[in-house]
């Protein structure tokens, strides 16, 4: 199994999820957090069986919510570069 490193900027982004959805309906984070995990339960298991989307990257979509995971393999490892709201500009799911 590879080991789940999630970059500042995809908990930054999973957290402002949260807390938008919480304050829509009390509950409703709390439902996208648990998608979001599974998500990162899938791609920690089985990294290479998702779209690749640019260069090395890989996405992962959350079946209820309109949100990708942007990911990349290295050797070992799964770095979690953001948790992406799909209405966005796709050019800045690769920004720092």
């Amino acid at each position: 199994m590879y080991q789940l490193i999630i970059r500042p900027r995809a908990t930054g982004m999973a957290e402002k999820a949260y807390n938008w959805y919480e304050e829509q309906q009390p509950g409703l984070g709390k439902l996208f957090i648990a998608e979001l995990i599974s998500c990162y339960d899938k791609i920690e298991t089985w990294p290479a069986a998702y779209t690749i989307i640019n260069k090395n990257y890989r996405q992962i979509i959350l079946k209820t919510f309109p949100y990708v995971v942007v990911y990349e393999i290295f050797e070992e490892n799964v770095v979690v570069f953001s948790v992406f709201h799909t209405s966005r500009s796709p050019r800045k799911k690769f920004k720092k």
